[in-house]
């Protein structure tokens, strides 16, 4: 598969003749790995889904809004590397997860 392939499928990707999902199994069935099929997607356009959170209304009292969680203890670390247990663990995902 060579570059004029990759933007073929990604043309039939826009017009909508392939899904995203189509395209990232051929690309993976080549060797590409799927966050790089995923980058030539955005970098096109069409990678992006829709955000549904702001048009979310809840349908009941307490619905929607920030979670909040609640550990019997307080995390002590933030390097995943060197986590004790679930705390810092949990803790770190802040810093280390996109």
């Amino acid at each position: 598969m060579d570059e004029r392939d990759l933007r073929g499928l990604i043309g039939r990707v826009k017009s909508g003749d392939l899904s995203r999902r189509g395209f990232v199994q051929r690309t993976l069935a080549v060797g590409l790995s799927a966050p790089l099929a995923g980058l030539m997607l955005a970098e096109n356009g069409v990678a992006m889904a829709a955000d549904f959170r702001a048009a979310y209304k809840p349908t009941k009292a307490g619905g929607g809004g920030a979670l909040r969680l609640l550990w019997w203890q307080a995390p002590t670390l933030i390097n995943p590397h060197f986590a004790i247990g679930t705390k810092d663990q949990e803790a770190s995902r802040i810093f280390y997860e996109p």
